[in-house]
C-alpha cells in the first residue's frame, strides 16, 4: 500500500493478515467463508506463514492469501507511544 510517491501511508502503520478462504459449503453464512487467521508486522513472516499453513492443510477446501492492511487505534513503535 503505498501512495502515489512510493512512500507507505503514515498516519496508520502497515500490517499484513494472513486469510482463510474456506470452501462454500451450500446453507454456510459467507461470513463464515473468510477468516483473518493471524497479522505480522512484516510481509515476508506472513507469506512464510501463509506457505507453511497451505502446506499443513491441504487437502482441506480451504486457501490462505496475504493481505496487506492499516493498523488504527494501536502504535507499533517500540516506545510505545502514539
Amino acid at each position: 500500500m503505498q501512495g502515489a510517491r512510493g512512500k507507505t501511508h503514515s498516519k496508520y502503520p502497515h500490517v499484513y493478515a494472513i486469510v482463510r478462504f474456506d470452501s462454500y459449503i451450500g446453507g454456510s453464512s459467507l461470513e463464515n467463508c473468510a477468516t483473518v487467521v493471524k497479522v505480522f508486522l512484516s510481509r515476508d513472516a506472513a507469506e512464510e506463514e501463509a506457505e507453511r499453513l497451505i502446506l499443513v492443510n491441504k487437502g482441506k477446501q480451504c486457501t490462505y492469501i496475504v493481505q496487506a492492511t492499516r493498523l488504527v487505534g494501536a502504535s507499533l513503535k517500540a516506545d510505545g507511544g502514539t
